[in-house]
This record gives C-alpha cells, sequence and structure tokens, in this order.
C-alpha cells in the first residue's frame, strides 16, 4: 500500500491551485490587451499583470517536478498576492487561484467588514479608479501558501 506524504500532497496543492489561476488569469487578462494601451503607464501595469500569471504558471510547473526553485518563485509571487486595497488613488488586488479576503470598508456611509471568496482569478491594478471606496484587506490563503512554501523549499527534496 503507497504511503501517504503530506509534504508532497501539500506541494501538488500549491502547484494546481497556482496553475489553473495563472491559466485562467491569463485567459481573462489578454482577451483584454486593447482596453490597456491607452498610455504606457496602463500597459506597464497590465505587463505586470499579465507576468504574475505567467510566474505561477511557470513556477508551478517547476515546483511539481521538485524544483525548490519554482517553489522560491511561488512564494515571492504569493506576497504579491496578499495585500488588497482600494482609494481614489490607487486600487490593487491579486487573487491567483484561491482567495479568502477579509475586507475592512471605510467610505462614508458603508463601514463594515465583508469577507470575499474566490476561486480562479481576480486582479485589478489600477491608477485612479472610478469608484469613492476605501478598502483594506488581507488575501489569507497566500499567507498560508507562504508558510507551506517557506517548509516545503528547506525541505530535503524527496522524489
Amino acid at each position: 500500500m503507497p504511503k501517504f506524504n503530506l509534504s508532497s500532497f501539500l506541494r501538488q496543492l500549491i502547484c494546481v491551485t497556482y496553475f489553473f489561476g495563472g491559466l485562467v488569469g491569463l485567459y481573462v487578462l489578454l482577451p483584454r490587451l486593447g482596453l490597456f494601451t491607452g498610455s504606457l503607464l496602463a500597459l506597464t501595469l497590465f505587463g505586470l499583470m499579465v507576468l504574475q500569471n505567467l510566474v505561477a504558471i511557470y513556477g508551478s510547473i517547476r515546483f511539481w517536478q521538485n524544483d525548490n526553485q519554482g517553489g522560491q518563485m511561488l512564494y515571492w509571487l504569493s506576497w504579491t498576492s496578499v495585500p488588497v486595497f482600494t482609494s481614489t488613488m490607487i486600487s490593487y488586488h491579486s487573487i491567483i487561484g484561491l482567495g479568502v479576503v477579509p475586507i475592512m470598508r471605510l467610505d462614508p456611509g458603508n463601514y463594515g467588514m465583508d469577507l470575499l471568496f474566490r476561486f480562479g482569478y481576480a486582479g485589478a491594478l489600477k491608477w485612479f479608479p472610478t469608484s469613492d471606496i476605501f478598502q483594506l484587506g488581507l488575501n489569507l490563503v497566500p499567507l498560508v501558501f507562504i508558510v507551506m512554501l517557506a517548509q516545503l523549499t528547506q525541505a530535503p527534496e524527496s522524489n
């Protein structure tokens, strides 16, 4: 009877989550390229979002193959998916694969907490968004993945 290996299972879970999220992200983003060609800044922001998804796909493939450099890529990518922030000047969030985000709303007449659950992809990096919402949040899933990736990339490789 094959023995269950928890670290191998967790590594594969992380890889599948980021691989799927990266594919969905590219599927969502690439057809919208025309929306970002208005300025060099908008095109740069679009390029950064596409790069995040490419790193998710490439890093997950390498980490699936027991390459710790792929795990390191996913580790640093995970940090970019932790903050959720919206104001009248800038809006940023990046959910690649899976997100559980408690969000605190601080706009006039709408104070409170929301819980966002997302499976797939959601991303925004906007200067001067059109809404007057002020939100702060943390994507909890990447925080958990950061801890797991730190442990998994430090563990000796097993084949």
